[in-house]
């Protein structure tokens, strides 16, 4: 099962090159960056959150894995729910559930 980039070209740019570039100009390389367990940081489009975005992202390593949760903004199907194997489509690629975890 794939789920789709549903927002892709709309919440940010949605061809890999363009996405690549957009978020460069959020992104601070020169940030001091820390080993973390944890972040909270926004999903609204970048041009509501790229730089509170980017400030988080620049400041950690960038583990392995991440757990990422999200609201149902649909109202569709269960109020919480766990998608335990397949891949999230991207504008970079498809990244790979991570079932053992899940």
């Amino acid at each position: 099962m794939v789920r789709r980039a549903v927002v892709a070209g709309q919440f940010y740019n949605g061809t890999e090159a363009s996405l690549r570039e957009q978020v460069k100009k959020y992104i601070d390389e020169r940030a001091k960056k820390e080993e973390v367990i944890g972040v909270l940081a926004p999903h609204a489009g970048f041009m509501f959150s790229g730089e509170v975005a980017g400030a988080v992202y620049s400041r950690i390593i960038l583990p392995e894995t991440f757990v990422i949760l999200g609201p149902n903004h649909t109202g569709a199907g269960d109020p919480c729910a766990i998608m335990t194997k397949g891949q999230w489509q991207t504008p970079l690629g498809e990244v790979e559930i991570d079932s053992d975890l899940a």
